[in-house]
């Protein structure tokens, strides 16, 4: 019997699929030809089938057949991560996971969700909000990522400030390993003993196991928002401003701030503001907000009109929606996604110790400028530790290539490991930075492995990522 005859055993044969459309638009994500730099080539990778299962047995029963016969399994979500994460290996099974999408339960009590991986973060803000309660992450791709995709990668959102990454708000797990072992943690805010078996999954992107359900902690919907825009006279105003609130553990829910270098890459002052939301019950929202205008006040910040920060809230999902039209619901997803980037450019973002956050910034802007790469935008998102900047390749005929961008994102990449930093806050290693996994991880990284070889001894589980 062939695999493929074996995989429509398994599941209803029509969510077995092998036609060119479905596997071209399984094989990839966000991440485009164009910006997957050192990667590009693996970007080519064709699956096998993709297979759709909808339920823990399911997915269980594949990942037994696929660990029995050596063959490669990509877990698939919505397809919006940008760092390659769920790319395809040549020969693999690409196990789509938005058929498990199940609510099992929303305990207002409790205050948590039981969801299946499949589940869209937007969709389940909606079932949410019918009972008073959100999520705390609340990431541009709401509209359109999946949990599972979230957990995977430990995901930052907008109200990261006050809630934390994707991977603070899980409580409990069930996880299929590569042998199909199915195995669950209790939905408790702490274990009994032990390590946290939670914790090895979070940020692991499928690597080490499939997330059939997880238990998220929700939240009550704020009695009380208040937005705020506030324009600083420099970059350093703007981040000693945050650094005060936090000193004080003044932890606004929202908290974006950017400067926007001039366009003409002149050294001048660009635009550089703060957009900051506090939210919760009335008189702790009227308190962190009152004290926050008064600390930027002290740093030079300007209170800008209202309606800009509310323009801004409004429309902090907008990307989202645009991709997906763009993209997702084109008659070509694959084609589409892959040309979806430009290949002078790339977003970078990246965690330090917050006294260090300047100098990183000033270490940087040196290389930059030395091999001819503007930067359009330097930013802060949710910590201060959070450091984010877009570079740019001039269009001079020398630095606008993919080498010369390749070789800029490693070396300030590897500058944030040389200072005690890490490489990526928001979205994951995947198959574009797993070459500087070593970097980050040292000696940890041997760690690493020999979790893998425990769990998934055969390798089959999202090979490649990682740096695995």
């Amino acid at each position: 019997m062939s695999v493929i005859e074996s995989l429509r055993g398994i599941l209803v044969p029509d969510r077995v699929l092998t036609d060119e459309k479905s596997l071209d638009r399984s094989s990839g994500e966000a991440l485009g030809d164009l910006r997957a730099f050192r990667a590009v080539s693996k970007l080519e990778a064709r699956p096998m089938a993709v297979v759709q299962p909808t339920t823990t047995s399911e997915v269980s029963a594949l990942l037994t057949f696929a660990n029995t016969h050596r063959i490669p399994v990509v877990p698939y979500g919505a397809g919006t991560g940008v760092m390659g994460g769920a790319v395809a290996v040549d020969g693999c099974i690409v196990m789509d996971l938005k058929g498990v999408n199940h609510i099992h339960e929303i305990s207002p009590a409790n205050r948590y969700a039981r969801v299946g991986p499949g589940v869209v973060l937007g969709d389940l803000e909606e079932s949410l909000k019918r009972e008073g309660l959100m999520l705390g992450h609340d990431p541009w791709s709401l509209p359109i990522a999946t949990v599972g995709g979230a957990i995977s990668t430990n995901g930052v959102g907008y109200r990261a400030g006050k809630y934390g990454s994707m991977g603070d708000q899980v409580l409990g797990m069930e996880v299929a390993l590569a042998s199909g072992e199915v195995i669950s943690t209790r939905r408790v805010p702490k274990g009994t003993a032990g390590p946290s078996l939670n914790h090895l999954f979070i940020g692991s992107e499928g690597t080490l196991g499939i997330i059939t359900e997880a238990t998220i902690r929700v939240f009550p919907r704020p009695e009380s928002r208040i937005l705020r825009v506030i324009q600083f006279p420099s970059f350093e105003c703007g981040f000693e401003a945050i650094m005060k609130m936090y000193s004080l553990d003044l932890r606004p829910a929202l908290l974006d701030f950017a400067e926007e270098p001039p366009m003409d890459g002149s050294e001048g002052k660009g635009e550089t503001v703060l957009y900051m939301g506090s939210e919760g019950f009335r008189e702790e929202v009227e308190a962190q907000d009152s004290r926050g205008l008064e600390i930027c006040n002290s740093f030079g910040g300007r209170e800008m009109a209202s309606s800009e920060a509310t323009s801004f809230w409004e429309q902090r999902h907008s990307t989202a929606y645009q991709y997906k039209r763009r993209v997702l619901d084109s008659p070509n997803p694959g084609a589409t996604r892959r040309a979806n980037s430009s290949c002078n450019m790339d977003y970078l973002h990246v965690a330090l110790p917050a006294s260090l956050v300047l100098e990183y910034r000033q270490r940087c802007r040196e290389i930059l400028s030395r091999r001819n790469i503007a930067v359009r935008e330097w930013s802060i998102w949710g910590l201060p530790e959070f450091l984010s900047f877009l570079i740019v390749g001039r269009n001079d005929g020398t630095s606008d290539s993919s080498e010369v961008m390749a070789a800029t994102v490693d070396e300030v990449l590897t500058l944030a490991h040389r200072m005690n930093g890490a490489m990526e806050y928001c979205h994951g290693v995947g198959l574009k930075l797993g070459h500087l996994m070593e970097g980050e991880m040292g000696s940890a990284m041997g760690t690493i492995r020999a979790l893998k070889r425990a769990l998934d001894p055969k390798g089959i589980l999202n090979p490649g990522k990682l740096g695995l």
